[in-house]
């Protein structure tokens, strides 16, 4: 997953975290999966909506600093019609980014402004670096208020562009 520059601040205490509570009797950590993520998650369904089609994508969705900072980090895999939601409560720079720190899952992101236009997409690719610092950054080069990472190619795989929307259909608690 994408991580946000904030989560620079949660990566150690959680991976310290997970590496002294959660390791297994052979000292594996549990597989991090939709089911079993790092930390608790609502869930819900957006509907991204294009000239000629609507489709649905069921989301995890990252609205507190620590899901933010956490977003898909460790996961394996990533559902053809799933993905993330990051909600933000007011506009972020069109120069803060998204990394892939710890992120195994090539993405697409979509930037979206107040309304759920989307104003912005980036495609991302795994940061295999042992230091967030020397991941590639992903800037949406515009303002916006949310960001919806998926699967890389679903995008383009379903026709989705600048202009398009995005609408949070229904959500319910983790």
């Amino acid at each position: 997953m994408l991580v946000h520059r904030t989560r620079v601040v949660f990566v150690g205490v959680i991976v310290a975290g997970l590496s002294a509570a959660c390791a297994g009797e052979e000292g594996e950590l549990p597989e991090v999966t939709r089911a079993n993520p790092i930390i608790p998650l609502d869930s819900g369904v957006v509907r991204v909506e294009t000239a000629t089609d609507t489709v649905k994508v069921d989301v995890e969705i990252a609205e507190t600093p620590e899901q933010k900072s956490t977003g898909l980090m460790e996961r394996e895999v990533l559902g053809a019609d799933e993905g993330m939601l990051f909600v933000y409560e007011e506009d972020q720079s069109a120069s803060d980014p998204f990394y892939m720190f710890r992120t195994k899952i090539s993405l697409d992101i979509a930037f979206m402004d107040s309304t759920g236009e989307v104003v912005a997409i980036r495609q991302m690719q795994p940061c295999t670096s042992p230091a967030p610092q020397w991941c590639e950054r992903y800037p949406p080069g515009v303002p916006y208020r949310s960001a919806l990472e998926v699967n890389l190619g679903f995008f383009e795989q379903h026709g989705v562009g600048i202009g398009d929307r995005v609408v949070l259909a229904e959500t319910s608690g983790s």
